[in-house]
């Protein structure tokens, strides 16, 4: 799970969960992973046409499946994204209704993704407006500057 957003930078929490399976499974792509939070569950069952008494019932978030777990997930998160100041790729497992968290990192982001998440960072005291200039590189400006797709074609 990401601390925000890695397509468009977004300070909300965004990210999946599968019960009874391993890393291997979500990147497998075998099963349906369940949305991390309530918003981003309702999104994906509208997106993909799914009504929502079955949604609450199959594919509900962790939030709303496990609420305890999420709260002590989201701390995490504010905790790891404050320590790095920077956002957070976060891996964690749950056995018997415990947390383990197992690793964090610098997550990967797209080029409008890493400036939004720089100038969001400096607006809230996190890093300073200078280090938010130097977050963008070369390479995340340049393809800000050529012409993009609309992803909703």
């Amino acid at each position: 799970c990401f601390s925000r957003n890695p397509s468009n930078g977004e300070s909300k929490f965004y990210g999946e969960w599968l019960v009874n399976a391993q890393g291997e499974d979500v990147v497998a792509g075998i099963r349906t992973p369940q949305q991390l939070t309530e918003e981003a569950s309702h999104e994906w069952a509208c997106e993909q046409g799914i009504p929502e008494d079955l949604r609450r019932s199959r594919y509900p978030s962790m939030e709303e499946a496990m609420p305890d777990v999420f709260a002590e997930l989201v701390g995490w998160k504010n905790k790891l994204e404050y320590h790095y100041r920077d956002m957070q790729d976060m891996e964690f497992t749950i056995e018997d209704g415990k947390l383990y968290m197992l690793q964090t990192r610098k997550g990967k982001r797209t080029a409008p993704a890493a400036v939004k998440i720089a100038m969001d960072m400096a607006q809230e005291g996190l890093i300073a407006e200078e280090e938010a200039i130097m977050r963008v590189n070369t390479n995340q400006l340049d393809q800000l500057l050529h012409p993009m797709i609309d992803p909703k074609v």
